[in-house]
């Protein structure tokens, strides 16, 4: 590549002989005019530098507080939904068991009064279930746990029982928060339906949660002294709730917003303020995995950032100090580094001036200038490189050389201009015949172009030399000198399969300008591929 050297350099820094200087004495108040603005700009500079930082500090430290708040909130509601769906799923267990042995005994006497202890022993070992009982399908008590019996008892009016009355389901389910007849505690419903043989309603089985427990279970989550903690059914239905409040129970969640989030998610994190209280918070549900509850966890905008609010009150005191000691800095500083600044400019626009100027040459050093192809020196020493690969590993390579037909009737007649731009086309229609990212194509010299093919066989490379060759047929470039009569191409195909081993880059190349000579003889507008090489008897060999 020859040598250019760089283009000359104008330094600034440098004075023109041709224009006189100012004197020191001139120089002076302009030097005094400079160094105030530029120190109050300096001042101004850091300033906002401070300030900015300080915000994006601010900012970063309360978006980090506010996801540490989300993942602390979405995971105790998942602790919370499986601690109660773990409840929820024994006790629904529980029911199944009863309602398998009621539906076997076919609710006889005998059934009912084996049943009787069962149930009073499954209470006296669980400190959530408040009672057990089964229901005939008029309503009235069958069996329970409870100590007494109120007189005339019968729960056809309850929401459950109607229920699995009018529903076949036969899942549990969760009915809302009720006072016991038998106790007056508020409790949780959960009942299963009873089949008769037939499969009509025959009653209703049915296991209480103290509501108490539930709150129990909650006051045990650390939520703040402004937090709160829903436990709901997945239709919305608040079932109990930390802070307690008994006008809660069983209502719907108040705000619509909330309640299409809740119905159309299984889980997730909304911030908005308290339909029930009015306190702004960040809230995350999740749904319970086996049973259809949700538990939501409501945190406190105002505890959650508590901690940050005093760190950017001390840390905002700081900047202010900060300020104060910045103001104070001097132009000598200024000026200083406003030297650098334009020394470390002018090097980088020297630098980057070589960089392109590098760039350039490299480019044409290896680039033909009219077509932008790939030059002849950058094809010997491709071709090179991709002929020892292959030898090293046994693989075939192909070289395709194209001639452009009767081109020198094709500038007779059109001019070198057309004729340019003639090359110009039949180059991007032969390199858009190659679609492997190792494949190669340059500009050999002249009208001819050549195509390395690497790992390519004979079959393979004829079928890219045909497609190339068609490429620039489909173009129909008028040619007046051809009897074609639009441009056309002839190309010569040699593929070395290394037998014998030693083929080198000349070798292949003769065999191609061969071919393509041929192709030429034949009638333009062709691919014809060289023959492989005869491979050399071993000495000593003889005729048989």
């Amino acid at each position: 590549m020859p040598h250019v050297l760089p283009p000359p350099i104008n330094d600034p820094s440098v004075p023109d002989a041709s224009v006189p200087l100012p004197s020191p004495a001139a120089q002076l108040p302009a030097s005094r005019d400079r160094s105030l603005p530029v120190t109050i700009g300096f001042v101004v500079l850091v300033t906002l530098l401070l300030i900015g930082s300080n915000a994006w500090l601010a900012w970063r430290a309360h978006n980090a507080e506010w996801q540490k708040a989300r993942a602390f909130a979405q995971n105790l509601s998942r602790a919370v939904a499986q601690q109660l769906d773990s409840v929820a799923s024994e006790v629904g267990r529980a029911l199944v068991v009863i309602q398998y042995e009621l539906e076997r005994g076919d609710l006889s006497p005998a059934t009912l009064e084996a049943l009787q202890p069962v149930l009073v022993n499954q209470v006296a070992q669980a400190d959530h279930l408040h009672g057990l009982f089964v229901y005939g399908r008029d309503g009235t008590w069958l069996v329970h746990s409870q100590p007494l019996q109120p007189a005339g008892a019968n729960n056809a009016d309850r929401d459950y029982f109607a229920y699995h009355r009018d529903n076949p389901s036969a899942r549990t389910y969760i009915g809302t928060p009720i006072r016991s007849r038998s106790t007056g505690d508020w409790v949780i419903p959960l009942s299963r339906r009873i089949n008769d043989p037939d499969g009509g309603f025959a009653g209703v089985v049915l296991a209480t949660l103290h509501v108490r427990y539930v709150l129990q279970v909650l006051q045990g989550f650390d939520v703040g002294s402004k937090g709160a903690i829903v436990l709901l059914r997945t239709d919305g239905r608040i079932l109990t709730r930390r802070p307690y409040g008994e006008d809660t129970l069983g209502r719907m969640i108040p705000d619509p917003h909330l309640q299409s989030q809740f119905l159309q998610r299984r889980s997730g994190v909304i911030v908005m303020p308290s339909p029930i209280d009015g306190v702004q918070r960040l809230l995350s549900f999740e749904y319970a995995p086996n049973t259809p509850l949700a538990v939501a966890v409501a945190l406190s905008e105002d505890e959650i950032f508590a901690q940050w609010r005093q760190a950017t009150w001390v840390q905002g005191g700081g900047i202010l100090l900060l300020l104060s000691v910045v103001g104070a800095s001097g132009a000598y500083v200024i000026r200083t580094v406003k030297q650098r600044h334009d020394a470390d400019t002018r090097l980088r626009s020297t630098h980057h001036a070589l960089v392109e100027a590098h760039a350039q040459m490299e480019h044409m050093a290896d680039h033909d200038g009219l077509t932008g192809m790939h030059n002849r020196r950058a094809y010997d020493r491709r071709i090179r490189e991709v002929m020892a690969q292959c030898r090293r590993y046994g693989r075939p390579v192909s070289v395709a050389m194209f001639d452009v037909d009767f081109f020198k009737n094709y500038n007779d007649a059109l001019g070198h201009g057309e004729g340019d731009e003639c090359l110009r086309s039949v180059a991007r229609a032969l390199a858009g015949a190659i679609r492997r990212p190792g494949d190669f194509i340059a500009r050999y010299g002249g009208e001819e172009f050549a195509i390395v093919l690497p790992e390519t066989d004979a079959g393979g490379a004829y079928l890219v030399a045909s497609a190339a060759r068609a490429a620039v047929g489909a173009l129909r470039l008028p040619h007046p000198g051809s009897p074609f009569g639009h441009v056309t191409v002839s190309g010569g195909l040699a593929c070395c399969t290394w037998a014998p081993p030693g083929e080198t880059p000349s070798d292949l190349m003769g065999r191609a300008d061969a071919a393509l000579y041929q192709a030429k003889q034949q009638g333009r507008d062709r691919i014809v591929a060289s023959a492989e090489p005869p491979v050399e008897a071993p000495a000593g060999a003889g005729r048989a």
